[in-house]
């Protein structure tokens, strides 16, 4: 299915678009027939806006030449939409006391405005006017519009969860999976997923009981419940949550609620597989998912595992294609995917370019 085109070392991360890619190692580099360059000591906030690179230092610079003082770091911003973002002022060096002051930034109008004041704020999500973000024990419903608070949703009231140590624990969230209709789907701890009101904060649904599903590890705490929470996605079709877990593919489906697991032992041995790497995320189209796999080191006679990335057809649930990292590997970067091209950066920080074969 892909054809390796092109290896470039010394990355250190990047970002890919339908129009851009970003490599970053202490300096820009667009590949497209432009290139930018920053004498910036950059951390780990840059995202991508169509055609606007933006990235948090000291000065808050982004390469549209545009400034504000005293920016922090970007807020999830990526979940965001391409219009708008989400940033903390008032830097202060004295980890870990960050600023609490959060504004909005609307790369069209150029307008940019004070949202809110919190003490620690870790997760956001747009859905049309609507932003929500977390606290990890409440989520919160702002209308952009209006600059109104419409309602917020306490996790303490669903009560704690045993983790496998057998203590108690308070529910936290964990990542927002996306919107489904009126609903936003919520990655909580405690292997728990919400189906909350977008409108109204008030709780559809939730999942947590798988049964038949998981090991019996710690005492069968962890038994009987869907996988952890924050390796879901939503399907590009909008219609089901999913999960690739070791050997097996966990799904959810939004139309009926129905929580299931299928087992890809078959599959994997097939191509000396053990089982996909866990990931909190995939690259995928309408017809694959990309993600890691494991080949089983000692069918193969070896003392390390090598890994593989691998295009996952999602109709027959077998492995089409696969490319062996041959004296590399790969930490916890995820897959990414833009212009029948297919990115992997690995741990030695190589990015591996795939172009998809006609």
């Amino acid at each position: 299915m892909f054809l390796q085109i092109e290896k470039k070392e010394l990355i250190r991360n990047f970002l890919v678009s339908e129009n851009l890619i970003l490599r970053v190692n202490n300096d820009f580099e667009l590949f497209k027939n432009e290139v930018f360059i920053s004498d910036k000591v950059l951390d780990n906030s840059y995202e991508n806006f169509k055609e606007k690179i933006i990235y948090s230092d000291k000065t808050g610079t982004w390469i549209d030449k545009n400034k504000f003082e005293n920016l922090s770091y970007l807020k999830n911003s990526k979940d965001l939409r391409n219009e708008t973002i989400i940033f903390s002022g008032d830097f202060k060096l004295d980890y870990p006391n960050f600023s609490n002051k959060y504004y909005l930034y609307n790369l069209k109008t150029r307008e940019k405005k004070f949202l809110l004041k919190f003490k620690n704020l870790f997760y956001f999500f747009r859905k049309n006017t609507f932003l929500f973000f977390s606290d990890k024990i409440k989520i919160y419903s702002f209308i952009i519009s209006d600059d109104a608070f419409v309602w917020q949703f306490n996790l303490e009231t669903l009560g704690k969860f045993e983790d496998r140590d057998g203590n108690l624990q308070n529910y936290e969230v964990l990542k927002f999976i996306g919107a489904w209709q009126n609903s936003i789907l919520v990655a909580c701890s405690g292997q728990l997923v919400l189906d909350i009101n977008s409108n109204t904060g008030e709780l559809n649904r939730k999942w947590q009981a798988l049964p038949g599903y998981g090991s019996s590890a710690f005492q069968g705490r962890l038994q009987h419940k869907i996988p952890s929470t924050d390796g879901f996605q939503l399907d590009i079709s909008k219609s089901y949550l999913y999960h690739l877990a070791g050997a097996y593919i966990v799904t959810i489906d939004l139309v009926t609620g129905k929580a299931d697991y299928q087992s890809l032992k078959n599959a994997l041995e097939e191509h000396v597989f053990s089982g996909f790497r866990w990931s909190t995320g995939y690259a995928e189209d309408e017809t694959h998912i990309y993600t890691i796999a494991e080949m089983n080191r000692l069918k193969l006679g070896l003392d390390y595992i090598p890994q593989c990335i691998v295009a996952f057809n999602k109709k027959t649930l077998k492995i089409d294609w696969h490319y062996r990292f041959e004296g590399d590997w790969i930490k916890t970067e995820i897959p990414q995917i833009a212009n029948n091209k297919l990115y992997q950066l690995s741990g030695d920080n190589t990015l591996y370019i795939f172009k998809k074969e006609e």
